[in-house]
């Protein structure tokens, strides 16, 4: 399992990389020291597992969390407990309080690694599909993603914006973009994610999609400007 660790403090990266350097399934793949770097680490080494600090400078753990375009499972690191339940609201795959040994560790990266080898052939499989299937009106419609436009979140329920029309269905973009598996498809906001091959231009904290102004949000900003292809 690729990882990377994110943490404001080195002596906590250092401790987290010595402890991963003795599991013979994680390969450290890059130490991020705050929120933007880890961004940047997402999209370019595409980790199986992020070790993730919640009390950081600027882009904390949580707006990292919700800023990431595509998730992979995450463990927590933190000196507090208290953070714990809040950590569990985004699904994370475990949490370790600082300064932790090693069989606890251990305990928390054999259950990410069992989780890890039951989706990853469900995962490459739904990648290789160029359509997707939503329920709709008591049957299977059949969308191309090469025709959505951009994807938004409306409470409980995902507006999925094609070409043609806009459909609805129940769900999250964060299970969305991990079901999806597209690089093509990149969070903006916390409401939106886009498909990079629609944007007609961007503006200062804005980009336009057909008639559709979508706003981009102060740490999407930058992973959605690596993506593209400036001169």
């Amino acid at each position: 399992m690729k990882c990377i660790i994110v943490d404001d403090d080195l002596m906590a990266r250092k401790s987290l990389e010595h402890l991963c350097n003795k599991v013979d399934f994680l390969s450290v793949e890059r130490l991020c020291e705050n929120g933007d770097e880890a961004l940047k680490a997402l999209s370019e080494c595409q980790p199986d597992l992020v070790f993730l600090d919640m009390e950081m400078p600027e882009v904390t753990g949580i707006e990292f969390l919700e800023a990431a375009p595509v998730l992979p499972q995450v463990i927590f690191f933190t000196a507090k407990k208290e953070f714990a339940l809040q950590a569990f609201d985004y699904d994370v795959t475990d949490f370790l309080q600082k300064p932790t040994n090693f069989p606890r560790f251990k305990k928390a990266v054999d259950k990410a690694y069992q989780i890890y080898l039951s989706e990853a052939p469900k995962m490459t499989s739904i990648a290789e599909q160029k359509d997707i299937y939503i329920r709709e009106e008591g049957k299977l419609c059949r969308i191309n993603q090469d025709d959505i436009l951009y994807f938004e979140n409306i409470g409980d329920y995902i507006r999925i914006k094609t070409v043609s029309k806009a459909h609805l269905i129940h769900g999250t973009l964060k299970s969305l973009l991990l079901k999806l598996k597209n690089p093509n498809f990149i969070k903006v906001h916390r409401s939106y994610v886009i498909n990079l091959n629609k944007i007609e231009d961007i503006e200062d904290n804005s980009l336009l999609i057909g008639k559709k102004v979508i706003p981009i949000s102060r740490v999407n900003k930058p992973l959605l400007l690596q993506q593209l292809n400036l001169l």
